[in-house]
């Protein structure tokens, strides 16, 4: 996999699971913050797929060797789901952690 797209992926996944743990705290329901996270993560892989497709076709568009890169730019978008379902467990471990031990502190 090429090095700037496992960035994008990781800063994709950062972001969203940030923006999540602070919508814990205003005791949305569940299926909101799955939208959240699935909009978050859309929005940063697509931006970032359609900017490093203008920037180097040659590069980004089509690669045959390794993991993923057959894939080219579809990997990102590949990541949508795969970000959406990594941030949802996080939420969870938090929510059940923070219910479990009746500490309500701000993380």
């Amino acid at each position: 996999m090429h090095p700037v797209f496992l960035g994008i992926i990781l800063f994709s996944l950062l972001v969203s699971s940030l923006i999540c743990l602070w919508i814990i705290k205003t005791k949305v329901s569940k299926w909101t913050r799955i939208l959240v996270a699935f909009s978050v993560n859309a929005l940063i892989l697509s931006i970032a797929s359609a900017f490093l497709y203008k920037l180097d076709v040659q590069t980004f568009h089509k690669q045959t060797e390794g993991l993923f890169d057959s894939m080219g730019i579809g990997t990102l978008v590949f990541f949508v789901p795969i970000n959406t379902f990594i941030t949802i467990l996080v939420m969870e471990f938090i929510k059940n952690k923070r219910e479990r031990t009746g500490n309500e502190r701000p993380i």
